[in-house]
């Protein structure tokens, strides 16, 4: 195995199985899936053997860590599970790269100015600021991911508390210019700018040190 995909999800079926036929189509030799689920079931019938399937608490933090320490190979590559690559399969690209640390150019699933905006600013902000966030999807060599001490235990703001101590580690964060598309179905539901402030908000709120389940709470609070 050279690379563990690692899709940590919860009621996510729908988008899993988008991503996971995605992957088949890739010809992933050498590749392992590990699917980490929050929800407490049996392993779908659908999901085909390539996939290795972790049951788990709902926590995306800890259900990211038990993927990695399950993983088998020297590269990680961390997925949401309803994010996918617009340019077909990014193995190539990653087998052949000496990056520590990388990142995809995100797009969302809505061609509207405003997620245009968002991402543009998304791309920004992990190139200059070192802040990868999951829909970016995170690539890592195992050797990084194990010094830095893994993805912390969070129910949010996991992948927004992990880049911070990866900066701390002065190793170059790798833009990869292979776009990957990420779906803009919260925003639409729930408003976009309501839900773009309510995110900022999330993101001072722990700045401050306010418990990530209260958190969590907000975060899927609707109306």
């Amino acid at each position: 195995m050279w690379l563990t995909i690692i899709i940590p999800t919860y009621h996510d079926d729908v988008s899993l199985k988008n991503i996971v036929y995605e992957i088949q189509t890739w010809d992933p030799v050498g590749v392992e899936v590990i699917v980490v689920d929050g929800e407490d079931r049996t392993r779908p019938t659908w999901l085909p053997k390539i996939v290795t399937y972790l049951n788990s608490k709902a926590n995306r933090g800890y259900q990211l860590k038990l993927g990695a320490q399950k993983a088998h190979s020297e590269k990680l590559l961390f997925l949401h599970a309803d994010s996918h690559f617009i340019n077909g399969s990014p193995l190539k690209l990653l087998k052949k790269t000496s990056a520590q640390i990388g990142f995809f150019r995100i797009h969302f699933d809505d061609s509207a100015l405003f997620f245009k905006v968002l991402a543009f600013s998304s791309n920004i902000r992990a190139k200059r600021l070192k802040l990868i966030f999951g829909d970016q999807g995170m690539f890592i060599t195992k050797k990084v991911y194990q010094f830095a001490g893994g993805f912390p235990v969070l129910p949010l703001m996991e992948d927004y508390e992990f880049s911070r101590t990866l900066s701390k580690l002065h190793i170059d964060f790798t833009e990869f210019k292979m776009p990957i598309m990420t779906s803009a179905r919260k925003y639409q539901n729930e408003g976009h700018f309501k839900t773009f402030f309510r995110m900022q908000k999330i993101r001072f709120f722990y700045r401050m040190g306010i418990d990530p389940e209260i958190l969590k709470r907000m975060y899927y609070r609707r109306g």
